[in-house]
Order: C-alpha cells, then structure tokens, then sequence
C-alpha cells in the first residue's frame, strides 16, 4: 500500500504546477533564515511567554532534526524510493530525473528514507505554534501537509515515512513545550509591565516588517545574477582568512554564515544584505528619535532612507556597502548615547568601530569625525577612560587583519592607498571628475532628496558651534562625504564610496524639517523627491520591462547589467566534464569573469585567474594553485569577440604557458532585443607550468 501510494503521488498525480510548486515547498533552506529571523524578533519583542514557546520551538526543532536524521534513520535503515525503485521521478539540483529501471538499486543517497525529517520539523514547529497560539493552527496545519506531500511528490519518501515524521514531530513539540513551561514556573521573578507602543512606532514596525518581506520576496525571484563582486566574495567565504589583497575579511565570513543556512544560492549570499539594510533602517529610525524626540521626525527620516535608490540597490546586492553602512549607523547610535551618559555604550561604540573597520577601511573616516567632536563639541570625555576604552576594543578587533597584512606585505593597505590614482589630472579634468562625483550623488539620493538632504545638514553646520547634536551629525556626515569630495578633484571616485555618510544626513533632515513649520510648496517638494527617489529605486530594480519593451538603452552605461551574464556562462561552460583524464580546468583573465565561473560554472569548481600584465592584481593572484595542473587543458574564458580570443590564445601559446589552443564559442548576453555583452570560451591544451606571469605588480 505505500509503494501504490507513492506510485500514485509521485507519478500519476503529476502536474506541470505541481512541479514547479513542490520542490520549493521541499526546499529547507528557503525557510531557515527567514525563521531565525521571525523567531529573534518574535523573542525581543514579545512577553514572557512568547519567549518560553520560542525556546520550546528551537528545542523541538534540534530534537526532531537530530532524532529523525541520526538515530531513527540509521537503525531501520530503509532506502530511498528513488534508490530502490525504478522509474521514480526526482528531483535534486534543480532538476528532475527519473530513475533508469536497469539502474535500480545502484542510486546512492545521503542518508536513509524513515522517517522524513522535513515533515518532523514542520510538524515540530507547528505543534509548538499552535501551543502557544491556536490561530496559527490555520497556517500550520495545510503547510505542514504540504511540505509532506512535497516529499513524496519529489521522490525523496514514501508516504508513511511522511506520517512517521508528522508523529514524531508532534511528540518532540508537545514534550519540548511542557518541559520549558514546567523549567520556565521554576524562574520567580516578576515580569515588567508592557511598553505601551505609539500608533507611530506601530507604523514604523509594520513599514520596516514590509520593507524586509518585499526584499526577500525580490532575492528569491533570483532577477539578476550576482554580481561579479558578489560572485567574488563568495570565492572568498569558501577559503576564510584573516584578511583578503582588497577588502577586509568580514564580507567573507558574513556570506559564509548566510550559505552554510541557506546553501550556495544567490538568494542565501543576498539574505545578509536584506538583514543588514533592514537594520539600519532601524538603527536610522532610532537615532533620529534621540536627536528630534519625534516619531514624525524618525518617520521621515526612515521614509527619506527608504526612498533614496542607494537603499533599494543595497539592500539586495551583498557586496561590503550594507555591513559598512549598517555599522556606520549603529557605531553612530552607541556614540550619541555613550556621550549623553550611557557609559556601557562606549563598549558598543568600540565593537561597531572595529567591525566596520572589519568591512571597509574607510570606517577609519568616523574615527575621525567622532575624535573631531570631542575636541571640538564634548572635551570633557577625553578626560574620563571611556573613549580610550572604545578605541582599544576597536584596535583589538584589528588585530586579525593586521597579522594578515603584515604577513602579506601589507599588500591590502597598498592596495586601497592605490585606487583612483593614476597619472596627475588637468585642471580641466579635476573639475569634470568632481562634477562626476556631485552627479553620481545627485543619482544615487535622487535630485530633490540630495537637495534637501545637503540642505539639511547645511542647517546643521550653521548650528555646529550652539547644539552637540548638529555638530555630531554634520561631523559624521562630512567626514566621508567631504573627503571623498576632495578625492574627486584628484582620482576618479565611485557613486557608492561616500553612501554610508546618508546615515547621518537621513536623521538631519527629519530633525530639521520638523525643528519648524513647513509650508505647502516645501511639503510638495519633499513628496515629490520622496516619489521620485522610490521610483528610480524601483525602476532599476525593473529595466528587464525596460529592454522588453525595445527602449533604446545603451547598454555600457545601465548600472545593471552588470548583474547579467553568470547564468549565461555557466551554461556555456556545462559541457566540460568535472572528473576524468579529460577533465579541463576553468580560468580567466579577470576576476570578476573568474568568480562567475566559480559559481554558476558546473559543480562550482575552483577558477584561476592569468594575470597577462594589464590588470591589478586581485586576491586569485595570491592563492595561486597553477602548480600541480601540469600537463592538464585548461578552458579559457574572457569578455569580446573572437577576434580577441584568438590574440589572447596566440599570446598564451608565446609566452609557453600552454601547447596550442582553439576558439570553441561565443557567448551572447541579451536582454530582451539587446546584446549587452560577449564571452568567448577556448580550449588551450597542455598547460605547461612555465613561469610566464608579469614580474611587475600592479595594485
């Protein structure tokens, strides 16, 4: 009967919608960051015994998961259906696979059938849902059995392994639920009364909670690849150091954390930047409600933030900008308590300091601007131990990356002191960058918002000298924003170099809009910018519509395409065996070419970049690894035509790198009628381990 059962789910019930709809529903990692991050909020913001059902929850979980997976599956031991049964459909890697009937019995799988663990941990956690709260049993329930039929719709169990998982479930939520009720009785201590909550604050809760859904709805649609600097750090996360040839390491860990949840998915590396957006959204909100003692006031400077296109490109791209600019934010809310008094936040101010360091070198830029205010606004700290306190749990945080770089010739910090520069700039060319850099921030705030922005914190450097708080503002705001500033009068500079010094400016100018009354032409503007700034965010989020419809869009200056192509070449790249004699090695000349090979290319294999001599170097150059690939063919990968490809192979087989070598295919990147780019794969045989790479480093 549960083979016929299964028989009867897995083959004949069959749909085209089904198909689509079951493998989501039997992906674990979909729900895993998201349900650590409803069960952390539902702990911080609920009463005590919302916290008591969430420890009952997470108990559950660990013994279902662990129970099911080890003990009960390695005793009985029953196969797969898939492993023993013929013509099971199934689906793994994304794909659906039906199993040959010749090849029954020779599948392999990574663990045992009875019972489904996914069904004991749905039933687990909906158990210890409905405990605590019976509403959600209306949730609970059909998702549960969904998740269920999705096992045995994708050939992964039978059906009474299932039911198995649903009982068990149950029995480890219902006895996780008593056990921390029955611990929870023992605690004595009387629980303070509720916060009442304002109507504003409540809105504010639910515009961030929609903010942060519509994100990871918008990163679970999986629209655009990941970028080559995403790709790159992801590199990273699977080979963590102390420190990296460009960045600090903590985008590397941050990603690290998020796919070890979520696995190697672009919606998992882009999970940190929703988090991290969302937060200091917050941290924003926060901060102006100290400064103006207005909920208004917080709105509009979250409304302000919100609207700006920077937060709708940052909050789904994980690249450092949303750990600098979260941590920029939240060393600025601890500094403000820490000096109006609250001693124990100079401890967070050093930890927010350091990480951000951690993130992005130009965090060194609020040390200044926090050091400039104490002298200039608040000396009377610099008397006391505390900010030296600060600085030596920021300089302790340090200590990793520093080791790094000293043992690499401090090739990072050479690296950084390096970008931008190049040959000295005429005094014509000095005015064009800087009017690049202005019109870059004009895009990136949008015009009106920018406006009223720099006006709000020009209103706060006329009061620098009579209130800390405009001086701490304007001093956080012009720290980055100014220097940068500067730079473009030397180097170029990139759009998003100075965004995080908008965590100062969003506050500014809800704090001065609402310090006065308004009148109907300045209200108007300040929709308008609202409206303009949400819908430039919201357009580069949509320019697919864009190319569909034929707009003539030139495809070298749409920010956007850059996050078009990984698939594309993964595909191109899927014909090439992983294992074998023949099995190929993948490189490329540059990184971000070489990180979108590692990602989307067959098996995420490891990538090699060649440094020809007319690149920086990058963070492949110093993991190396040619040697031990003597003898193998390497398949070569590079942007244009086959013009170029043919050159660059000529140019390999001169230097004596490889043997001979051969064009195989041009790679089109499209969207909608438009070309927006081309790669070409070629095939150079015998790489032969010569030294053929540039003596001279360029950083």
């Amino acid at each position: 009967m549960d083979e016929a059962l299964f028989r009867l789910i897995n083959g004949t019930l069959r749909h085209p919608l089904l198909d689509a709809a079951m493998p989501v529903l039997s992906n674990k990692h979909l729900v895993i960051i998201p349900g650590a991050l409803a069960v952390a909020l539902a702990a911080y913001f609920g009463r005590r015994r919302t916290r008591v059902y969430m420890l009952a929850l997470l108990l559950a979980l660990a013994v279902a998961d662990f129970g099911s997976a080890k003990p009960i599956k390695n005793s009985l031991q029953r196969p797969r259906p898939y492993v023993s049964l013929p013509d099971v459909r199934h689906h793994r890697a994304g794909e659906w696979h039906t199993t040959h009937p010749l090849l029954a019995g020779f599948y392999r799988a990574t663990s045992f059938s009875f019972p489904s663990t996914h069904a004991a941990n749905a039933a687990a956690a909906a158990t210890a849902l409905a405990l605590l709260n019976a509403k959600t049993l209306w949730v609970g329930v059909p998702l549960t059995l969904l998740i269920g039929y999705s096992r045995v719709y994708t050939g992964n169990h039978y059906p009474f392994d299932v039911l198995a998982g649903f009982v068990y479930g149950v029995i480890c939520g219902a006895a996780m639920c008593w056990i921390v009720r029955r611990l929870a009785r023992l605690c004595k201590a009387p629980e303070p009364p509720p916060v009442p909550c304002s109507p504003e604050r409540r809105r504010f809760y639910w515009l961030l909670a929609g903010w942060t859904l519509f994100n990871f709805a918008f990163i679970h649609l999986n629209l655009f690849d990941l970028a080559g600097d995403e790709a790159q750090y992801w590199d990273w996360s699977r080979h963590l150091a102390l420190g990296y040839y460009s960045k600090p390491p903590l985008i590397a860990y941050v990603i690290r954390i998020f796919t070890s949840a979520g696995g190697n998915s672009e919606w998992a590396i882009r999970s940190g930047a929703v988090l991290f957006s969302s937060g200091t959204v917050a941290l924003i909100y926060a901060l102006t409600l100290r400064i103006a003692k207005s909920e208004r006031a917080a709105m509009l400077a979250t409304l302000v933030a919100l609207a700006a296109p920077f937060t709708w490109a940052g909050s789904v791209i994980m690249t450092i900008d949303p750990l600098l600019v979260f941590f920029w934010a939240l060393a600025m809310y601890a500094f403000h308590r820490a000096v109006n008094g609250e001693n124990r936040f100079w401890w967070l101010t050093g930890a927010a300091l350091g990480l951000g360091l951690l993130a992005k070198y130009t965090m060194v830029l609020l040390v200044v601007a926090f050091v400039l205010y104490l002298l200039l606004a608040d000396r009377k700290w610099l008397r006391t131990r505390w900010p030296y306190a600060a600085a030596a749990v920021a300089l302790a945080l340090q200590s990793g990356v520093l080791y790094w770089n000293w043992r690499h010739d401090w090739i990072s910090f050479r690296h950084t002191a390096a970008i931008g520069a190049g040959d000295p700039l005429t005094f014509g060319a000095r005015i064009a960058s800087a009017a690049e850099y202005l019109g870059g921030q004009l895009g990136a705030a949008s015009p009106i918002l920018f406006v009223l922005l720099i006006w709000a914190i020009w209103r706060c450097a006329r009061r620098f000298r009579e209130n800390r708080d405009a001086a701490f503002l304007f001093l956080s705001f012009i720290s980055l924003f100014g220097f940068y500033a500067l730079a473009a009068f030397s180097r170029s500079t990139h759009v998003n170099w100075p965004v995080a010094a908008y965590t100062a400016a969003a506050p500014a100018l809800g704090w001065m809009w609402h310090a006065g009354q308004r009148s109907r032409a300045a209200q108007r503007w300040l929709t308008a910018g609202l409206v303009l700034g949400a819908s430039l965010g919201l357009a580069a989020r949509a320019t697919d519509l864009l190319y569909l419809a034929g707009a003539p869009l030139d495809p070298r200056v749409d920010p956007t395409n850059k996050l078009r192509g990984g698939r594309e070449l993964g595909a191109g790249l899927a014909e090439f065996p992983l294992a074998g004699e023949d099995a190929p090695f993948f490189f490329s000349d540059r990184y971000q070419l070489t990180a979108w090979a590692a990602f989307y290319g067959p098996g995420q294999p490891r990538v090699y970049c060649a440094n020809l001599g007319d690149r920086r170097y990058n963070q492949y150059d110093l993991w190396d690894g040619w040697e031990g690939l003597e003898g193998r063919d390497g398949v070569f990968v590079t942007g244009g035509d086959e013009i170029k490809a043919r050159w660059l192979i000529a140019d390999l087989v001169a230097r004596g790198a490889f043997e001979s070598g051969e064009h195989l295919k041009t790679i089109e990147v499209r969207r909608g009628g438009t070309t927006i780019r081309t790669y070409t794969v070629s095939r150079l045989q015998r790489y032969t381990g010569r030294p053929w790479t540039p003596v001279e480093e360029k950083f």
